[in-house]
């Protein structure tokens, strides 16, 4: 019987077999991995825990191109490195769900319709129903310099001005059946660049049917140079824009001082929805008891960003801005402008003399998966340099008080350096409210003392005169504004270099003050003498209190008690005093005062939110001014 054995040779037809299907199966393989390129959510340098198909309702192959279906309201992300495109399609059954999930049973299954920029709401009129599509694009990530780490973006404002620019992603819409691939490369068939700028696109539209997009990355002469990808996030909803970006300012810087720095938002009542405020009609107290809705980030200028050029996109600046949200302390807070409720930043470990640039965001939702937000214009921070001005706020008497102020790091810490200063300033109002209760307040008209002021207007008006005047705003003795004033030239620093012609702790002065000046009262020593004689801070220089206050006073208090306000032209004045910026810098010293908020936008009222420094007769000797 013969038998079977594996040496028998193949006749030629056999072979010819054989050759032909190792071929196919070694073509069928590498179609496939054409058509299904490796995911670079594996590169190295990817942190993000996005799920690679993020929001999309179905994956499916068209003409050897993946196409990702889009999910309404909900991200589609994924990486792109350089010349690769994506395709997405947001189909017609997404386009109508409702808010419960349900699919509209009014939608209209006929044609597509013409895609048009939204002119209004949905269009509800005619035979064909159209939808209000919202569509949102967030650049989250990019490709970084190779051997420097830098990232070279489009951003502005900062120190790395010869990083090579990378160029921004690109995006292509279509409606049309005939264009189911927008690119860059497609000249005869309908579509819609959407521009992205810093890393945040939008665009908004009404249409009936399906929509395709092409997001692209576009090439450059020296890959070799560049490390890393790009990610990004692509929504369309029927409901509202997913991400947002305002480019105005909503955040404020307060003060700061060399290793912090304080910040608040404008008023987050609904008269400023349309700057960043709540958008729902809440009651003040009820904004106060509720958790602040906003999260602010920085990031040093002097340090390379992974997000220059992306500084628009939300889901960048959250994701890869050094200085972030539990980096500060965060409260609410109804100071300053209207008594209304702000939200307040305190910004902790800065670096000394260093410039920030200060990022607001405000999340959509508390769910940790919605990455959703509105992001704000970046504003600039400034630390202070020489070590003796710190910070202090949320005073339980004057609650007004929050910039920096004189200070000695090796005695007083934050608490100990508020309840001082605060301590002062309530011990001595009580002396005044002594004087003021000698006054016939609750008189008859005729016997009172002024027909448009009363005793509360001038208690007001005392104690904002006196919080400003106790609690001197600081600045670094090195500073060369020329609005401030020198104290305590005559002082050691506080840490123990010498006084006259000092070394300064991080800096020489620039000369020696001449005899007529270090001699005289107002630059030998603090306004307030517990200053020297306690805290010790060393020279300073002070923003000086704003004339007004001294005004308001005298016109809020009766003549009786000798308050009175040195000439405008008077050497006293200007020692003394300092005059408003129209256009919003601090140049003097007033309760609540926030850099750079317009004269419109401060409604200051006289008593409330002035600063100033007064001569008071009869009480000169709280203080150590002799030369006045």
């Amino acid at each position: 019987m013969p038998s079977c054995s594996w040496g028998v040779p193949l006749s030629p037809l056999q072979s010819k077999f054989a050759a032909s299907l190792v071929a196919t199966t070694l073509l069928v393989v590498i179609l496939f991995f054409v058509a299904y390129p490796r995911s670079a959510y594996s590169h190295s340098d990817f942190e993000f825990g996005f799920d690679s198909f993020g929001g999309e309702a179905g994956v499916f192959r068209r003409d050897n191109e993946i196409v990702r279906g889009l999910v309404n309201d909900m991200p589609g992300s994924y990486n792109l490195e350089f010349g690769q495109i994506n395709y997405w399609v947001l189909e017609p059954s997404q386009l109508f769900v409702d808010d419960d999930g349900s699919v509209s049973a009014k939608r209209h299954e006929g044609p597509v319709g013409e895609l048009k920029k939204r002119q209004g709401g949905d269009d509800g009129g005619g035979e064909e129903r159209s939808r209000t599509v919202y569509l949102t694009f967030n650049t989250c990530l990019q490709p970084q310099r190779n051997n420097t780490g830098e990232a070279a973006g489009d951003g502005n404002g900062d120190n790395y001005e010869d990083v090579p620019k990378l160029p921004q992603l690109q995006l292509y819409l279509s409606n049309s059946s005939s264009n189911q691939a927008p690119g860059p490369g497609v000249l005869d068939r309908p579509q819609i660049p959407i521009p992205v700028t810093l890393g945040y696109a939008n665009f908004t539209f009404n249409t009936a049917g399906s929509i395709w997009v092409g997001v692209y990355a576009p090439d450059v002469e020296d890959r070799t140079r560049w490390g890393g990808v790009w990610n990004y996030e692509l929504v369309m909803s029927t409901r509202k824009q997913y991400h947002g970006y305002v480019d105005d300012q909503f955040l404020y810087l307060v003060d700061s001082d060399n290793e912090a720095a304080l910040l608040i938002t404008g008023n987050m009542t609904t008269e400023s929805a349309a700057d960043g405020g709540v958008d729902e009609e809440v009651e003040g107290d009820e904004l106060m008891a509720r958790p602040p809705p906003y999260l602010m980030y920085a990031q040093n200028r002097g340090v390379s960003r992974r997000f220059q050029g992306l500084e628009r996109s939300y889901c960048a600046v959250t994701k890869l801005a050094h200085v972030r949200p539990g980096s500060l302390d965060v409260s609410m807070t109804r100071r300053g402008l209207g008594n209304l409720p702000k939200q307040q930043f305190h910004l902790k470990e800065l670096n000394r003399s260093s410039s920030y640039f200060g990022y607001l965001a405000r999340p959509n939702s508390t769910n940790p998966s919605d990455t959703s937000g509105i992001l704000w214009r970046a504003m600039l921070i400034n630390t202070k340099k020489d070590g003796n001005c710190q910070i202090i706020y949320d005073l339980p008497f004057c609650s007004e008080v929050a910039y920096a102020v004189p200070s000695n790091p090796t005695l007083f810490n934050m608490d100990n350096l508020t309840n001082f200063y605060d301590d002062v300033a309530k011990s001595w109002h009580k002396n005044f409210s002594y004087s003021l209760q000698q006054i016939q307040c609750n008189a008859s008209s005729s016997a009172q003392y002024s027909l448009a002021r009363g005793c509360a207007e001038c208690d007001a008006a005392y104690k904002n005169w006196l919080c400003a005047v106790t609690i001197p705003r600081c600045m670094d003795f090195s500073s060369k504004l020329p609005y401030l004033a020198e104290r305590a030239v005559g002082e050691m620093f506080y840490n123990a270099s010498s006084g006259k012609n000092q070394t300064h702790p991080f800096n020489t002065t620039d000369a020696t003050l001449p005899p007529k000046d270090a001699n005289m009262t107002h630059t030998n020593s603090s306004r307030n003498a517990k200053i020297d004689q306690i805290i010790r801070p060393g020279p300073y220089k002070e923003v000086k209190p704003c004339m007004d206050l001294c005004w308001t006073l005298v016109q809020s208090c009766p003549s009786s008690l000798g308050f009175q306000c040195p000439r405008s032209d008077s050497w006293g004045m200007a020692q003394s005093y300092g005059a408003r910026d129209l256009k919003g810098d601090v140049t003097c010293s007033f309760l609540g005062a926030v850099y750079f908020l317009s004269s419109a936008e401060r409604k200051w009222n006289w008593v409330s939110g002035g600063g100033g420094w007064i001569w008071a007769l009869g009480m000169a000797t709280w203080f150590s001014w002799t030369n006045l």
